[in-house]
């Protein structure tokens, strides 16, 4: 038996949802693959594409899966089914599901194709119900298996965050920072990392989702890194700020205030507090200061097998009520359009006794 897939039945429960026979979660050709797929096989090694894993309201868990995956995937338990053709494949597929008179699909994830592709090898007159909320709202509380291995995942990035500015030096360009960051995380055993890196320099770091380019670090430029490490398939997320040569009196300036705004809103973080109340806070503390209205996201969003991984902390967020287990980032930040900005995001866990930390990296104002 399978407890993250007991999990989301009983989710389906809490939510008044009807329970289906079986949940279907079908992964098409990558990138659009189901993350679904991995944390309930907690496989960690594959692609599996056109793989699919049948999910049953007593826990158990059946994945069809090519013969290309067939190693990887012995190495999981759950009934496994290889195919080595597609008729095979159907053929398993029909077999599971004949006589389901109800089948979960998570929507939010699945394509048009893999969609037909259940329906049309179902018993005729199945009914197909969409499950994705009893889904995010179970992937959203982490299990300590996960949370264990989110740990390792934020100790390379964090470890990378202190160490950059050994590398970092006039005269090299936002893509060598960049690639500098991917190689530091992979050398401390990162698959990879978990998204496209963020290296802004000077009045680039004012563009909250700025993509490495070709400018030059100069003196007196703000330098913002926003990279996260993939380890075992999960995901870490860090922004750091740093400042080349001495930063002037507003850059210091700007740095305090977003430091004591991640602090606030850091205490405002509680089990049972809606997820909405630590961007309010980090929000309103910004908005005390001269740059009123230039905190322009959301202060932090979910964190797990995908960098955003369902919910956030935000004003939409009234109705998601924080839970022990939950994972976010925590990320006020100040963007001065032509001038630069400053972000700093760390990883947390929520816990009952306030927010567990789970990036590392040192905060003091850094002058390289």
């Amino acid at each position: 038996m399978e407890p993250r897939v007991k999990r989301i039945y009983q989710n389906l429960e809490k939510l008044n949802e009807k329970a289906p026979d079986v949940i279907a979660i079908a992964n098409a050709t990558e990138p659009m693959l189901d993350m679904t797929f991995f944390y309930i096989t907690r496989l960690e090694v594959g692609r599996y594409e056109g793989s699919i894993a049948f999910l049953f309201p007593d826990g158990k868990l059946s994945v069809v899966t090519s013969l290309l995956e067939a190693e990887s995937a012995s190495k999981g338990d759950f009934d496994l089914h290889v195919f080595k053709t597609g008729n095979e494949f159907i053929e398993i597929v029909e077999k599971i599901l004949k006589g389901v008179k109800t089948i979960g699909i998570n929507a939010d994830e699945l394509t048009y194709k893999s969609y037909n592709f259940i329906k049309e090898h179902a018993d005729k007159n199945v009914e197909i119900m969409d499950v994705a909320k009893a889904i995010k709202a179970t992937r959203l509380v982490k299990d300590e298996a996960e949370i264990k291995t989110m740990k390792k995942a934020c100790q390379i990035a964090s470890d990378v965050a202190d160490a950059i500015v050994s590398v970092a030096k006039v005269g090299m360009k936002e893509y060598e920072i960049a690639a500098e960051l991917s190689y530091m995380m992979q050398k401390r055993g990162a698959a990879g990392p978990s998204f496209e890196t963020i290296s802004a320099f000077g009045k680039n770091s004012a563009e909250p989702h700025y993509s490495a380019g070709d400018v030059v670090l100069k003196e007196g430029d703000f330098m913002l890194l926003d990279f996260g490490a993939l380890y075992r398939k999960y995901c870490s997320d860090i922004t750091r700020t740093y400042f080349c040569g001495h930063a002037s009196k507003k850059q210091r300036e700007i740095y305090e205030i977003v430091l004591e705004a991640q602090r606030l809103a850091l205490n405002a973080i509680r089990v049972g507090e809606p997820a909405s109340t630590p961007h309010n806070v980090a929000a309103e503390y910004i908005d005390s200061t001269e740059y009123k209205g230039l905190f322009t996201h959301g202060l932090g969003h979910s964190l797990g097998l995908a960098v955003h991984d369902g919910g956030g902390l935000n004003p939409r967020a009234v109705d998601t009520i924080m839970e022990d287990g939950m994972v976010f980032t925590v990320e006020p930040g100040i963007y001065v359009p032509g001038y630069g900005g400053v972000r700093i995001e760390d990883d947390i866990v929520v816990r009952k006794n306030g927010p567990e930390m789970l990036t590392t990296a040192k905060k003091d104002l850094i002058e390289f």
